[in-house]
Order: structure tokens, then sequence, then C-alpha cells
């Protein structure tokens, strides 16, 4: 009976730990794509629903970025949580990876709609020189291309996400920013080269096998919980967040910011 307890125990020890570096530690994922609108590649730091995570180390994710030397920083929403009630912490990481590249955009997640100091963090965001993109596009010279950066909010509805897209230059390589994957999904109209999203988490916990179990808009078992997916005229990319909501667990699923690097073909 002691030797049970003991291991049983040991287990709890093992995935309590586990958990943690779930959480903490988080991993760079490497994502390579290509597209013959470009002439040079093109470098991106994506960052998704940080959910103001202080259990990261923070120092050591600034240094890892400005390792890869980013063209592009996109904050992809719910970077700060719903629950956040000092949004300095977040503000202060940002203010820092401006110093990296100020090119940095970012679209509006739900946590920020929910937050009653979300209005005023996304106004300090724009103060530090964060471009903030509601619904809107810009078009951005990058040695020898041409970038489209469309931005939506969380809360759109079609006629919103037309006028994200107004405008381009269709022959400019386009990159669609917006916090949720299911609206681009219903929405898209072949415009966009590449759509960057996040809010799955990836499922936050996944399961052998199986994979997410549920995920925000999608209910169980979701299709689109994270990574790439064709579509018909271009391609999403998924990224499972930097932090967590509603309770600190991942399982299978570890805390992530994603580098794409884009390719001419």
């Amino acid at each position: 009976m002691k030797t049970k307890i003991i291991i049983f125990i040991l287990l709890i020890s093992i995935l309590f730990m586990y958990f943690i570096i779930e959480i903490k530690c988080f991993k760079i994922n490497n994502v390579v794509l290509y597209n013959d609108k470009l002439t040079e590649d093109i470098n991106i730091v994506q960052i998704t629903d940080f959910h103001d995570n202080r259990h990261i180390n923070r120092k050591k994710l600034i240094e890892e970025i400005g390792n890869i030397n980013p063209d592009f920083i996109f904050l992809t929403g719910d970077i700060i949580d719903a629950k956040t009630e000092d949004t300095r912490y977040t503000l202060e990481l940002i203010e820092e990876l401006t110093n990296i590249n100020d090119n940095i955009y970012f679209v509006w997640g739900n946590h920020e709609h929910r937050n009653i100091k979300g209005e005023e963090f996304v106004n300090n965001l724009e103060k530090i020189g964060v471009n903030v993109l509601n619904n809107e596009n810009v078009c951005v010279k990058l040695n020898k291309d041409e970038i489209n950066i469309s931005g939506v909010d969380f809360y759109l509805d079609k006629s919103d996400y037309e006028k994200a897209l107004q405008g381009l230059n269709e022959k400019n390589y386009t990159i669609l920013l917006s916090h949720s994957p299911n609206r681009p999904l219903y929405y898209t109209r072949g415009l966009e080269d590449l759509i960057l999203a996040g809010h799955t988490h990836g499922g936050q916990v996944r399961l052998p096998i199986i994979g997410p179990i549920i995920a925000p808009g999608q209910g169980y078992f979701p299709k689109y919980d994270k990574g790439i997916f064709e579509l018909e005229n271009g391609v999403m990319y998924i990224d499972s967040g930097l932090g967590n909501s509603v309770l600190p667990i991942r399982f299978l699923n570890r805390v992530q910011i994603s580098n794409i690097k884009i390719s001419p073909s």
C-alpha cells in the first residue's frame, strides 16, 4: 500500500511539473511558406493569445525575437486577458519589442473587448508606436516588394471584412491579420495570400491521436485548431498562443510564438 501511495505521489508530481513546462517554457514554431509574388524573403514573428502571461521568461522571449530579427511583428489579439487589471507588464514587453523592430501591427481580440481597460490598453499601444489595424489596410515597402497588411476586428460582419480589403493592389503579397480564424473562413474573397490568426489556443488541451478537444467558435474536435491550412487561393496559419485563458493548463500543447518565413517560389 505504501509503495502504491509513493508511486501515485511521484506520478502527480511529474504531471504537475509537465504542466508547469507547458505554460512557462515557450517554444518557437518555425514555418516556411512560398509565394511567387515576392522577390525577397519576408521574416515574421507572430505573437497571439499572450493573455498577460507572467509565467514565461520575458527576457528570454525578447532575446529570442531579437535573434530572429523579424521584418514584421504581428500581434493577433488577446494580448491581455479579460481579467487583467494592470496592463503595464504587457505594455512594457511590447515597448521592448519596438526596440527590435517598429513594424509592429495589432488587431483586437475578444479579451481586449471584454476588459474594462481594453480601449485604454490599445490606445497605449498606439502611443508606443504599434500600428493598430481595425478593418483597414496599409501598404508597406519592404526592400523591392510592396506588402499589403490588412487587419480585422474580432467583432465584424461581411461589410467590415470587405472594408479591410478595400483598395488593395492584388499584385502585391497580402497578409490579413485576424484574431479568430472563424470569420475569415466565412468571408474570404480569395485576395488574402496569408491569413494569420490565433484564438483557438490549439485546443489548449490535446490528446494523443485525437488532437484538440474543443476550440471557441468551433465546438468539439475542431478542424481549424493550429498550424497551416490550405485555402482556395491562399494559406491560413493559426498559432496556438503564448498564454492561457480560464485555467493555466496545457497538455501536449506548449505555449509558443511563431517565426514565419515567406520566400519567393
